[in-house]
């Protein structure tokens, strides 16, 4: 069962030393013939180095994907580091 964002954000704010990792993108088709666009984002306590969450976001559209990565980064985790691998 994928983790709920809720459930994301209340994993970074419990680490005093956050970094947010965007990365592995994917790009497939479901059974439908549905272009399903995909990254993860983990969360990292840099002090340990390790990764604590991960939660998936899915899009039917890269530039989709694109926008929603971006909304949750800007409205949940403002003052939290973060690495895009991505781009």
């Amino acid at each position: 069962m994928a983790m709920k964002l809720y459930d994301f954000v209340e994993k970074v704010t419990e680490i005093e030393n956050a970094t947010i990792y965007v990365e592995h993108y994917t790009n497939e088709e479901d059974s439908d013939g549905t272009e399903i666009h995909r990254v993860e984002m983990n969360v990292e306590d840099t002090d340990t180095e390790i990764i604590t969450a991960s939660y998936i976001i899915e899009a039917e559209s890269k530039l989709a994907l694109d926008q929603q990565v971006k909304f949750t980064l800007g409205g949940y985790f403002n003052k939290i580091d973060v690495v895009n691998k991505l781009y």
